[in-house]
C-alpha cells in the first residue's frame, strides 16, 4: 500500500495528459496555424476559449504540484516549521499561456514531469503520508467587494490541495468539452470518455449499466 500521494499524483497526470492530447488532436486534424486560431476562439455558449480555461485550471494544479515538490524537498525529517503558501487568484489573465497553444503545451508538460519527478522520488507509504499531510494556507478572495476582498487564508494540506487542483481541472474541462464540440468543429467521439467527466460521475455510471 503507498498511500494516498500516488492516486492524488496518477489522476493530475491523467488530466494533464488528456488536455495535451485534445491539442494534439486539433494540430492533427487541422493543422499548427488553424489550431492555434481555435484555442483561443471564444465559443458563445461558454463565453471563454480553450486558452482561457487551460490558463486558469493550470495556474491551480502548478501551484498544488510546486507545493507538494517543495513539501517532499523539505522531507519528514526537517525541523522547519515554515508553512507552504497557495494564492490562488493572484492570476495572469489575458497573458502567453492562454493565447499561446505552445507556450500552454510546453507548461503542461513541465507540471507532468514535476509530478513524474515527485512519484519517483516517493515511492514509499510513510514519506506519502508525509507530503499529503504537510501543512499549507490556501488563500481565495471571496468577496469582491474593495474593502473587504482581501485573501482569505484557510489552513489545508498537501493532499487536500492535490485533490482540490485535480476536482477543479475536471470542471473546467467540461467547458473545454463544449467548445471542443460546439465550436472547433470535433465530434464527442474524437475525446476520451473520460474527459470532464468527474469520478463520481462516471462510477455512478458504472453502476447504472450493471
Amino acid at each position: 500500500m503507498t498511500g494516498i500521494l500516488q492516486p492524488l499524483i496518477r489522476s493530475n497526470i491523467a488530466i494533464l495528459t488528456q488536455k495535451i492530447a485534445l491539442l494534439d488532436l486539433l494540430v492533427a486534424r487541422h493543422g499548427a496555424t488553424a489550431a492555434a486560431s481555435q484555442f483561443v476562439t471564444p465559443c458563445p455558449i461558454v463565453g471563454a476559449s480553450v486558452g482561457q480555461h487551460y490558463r486558469h485550471s493550470m495556474d491551480h494544479v502548478e501551484l498544488a504540484a510546486l507545493v507538494a515538490d517543495a513539501a517532499d524537498k523539505h522531507s519528514c525529517l526537517s525541523s522547519s516549521s515554515a508553512v507552504e503558501e497557495l494564492h490562488y487568484d493572484l492570476r495572469v489573465r489575458g497573458g502567453t499561456l492562454e493565447k499561446d497553444i505552445e507556450m500552454s503545451r510546453k507548461r503542461m508538460v513541465d507540471v507532468v514531469a514535476v509530478f513524474r519527478s515527485l512519484e519517483f522520488r516517493s515511492p514509499k507509504q510513510t514519506e506519502n503520508e508525509c507530503i499529503t499531510a504537510r501543512p499549507v494556507a490556501a488563500y481565495f478572495n471571496l468577496s469582491s467587494n474593495a474593502d473587504t476582498g482581501d485573501e482569505a487564508r484557510l489552513l489545508s494540506t498537501v493532499g487536500r490541495e492535490l485533490g482540490f487542483a485535480a476536482h477543479h481541472a475536471i470542471h473546467h474541462m467540461a467547458m473545454v468539452k463544449i467548445i471542443a464540440v460546439r465550436t472547433l468543429g470535433l465530434d464527442e467521439s474524437d475525446l476520451p470518455h473520460e474527459f470532464g467527466r468527474a469520478p463520481s460521475t462516471l462510477l455512478y455510471d458504472k453502476r447504472m449499466d450493471k
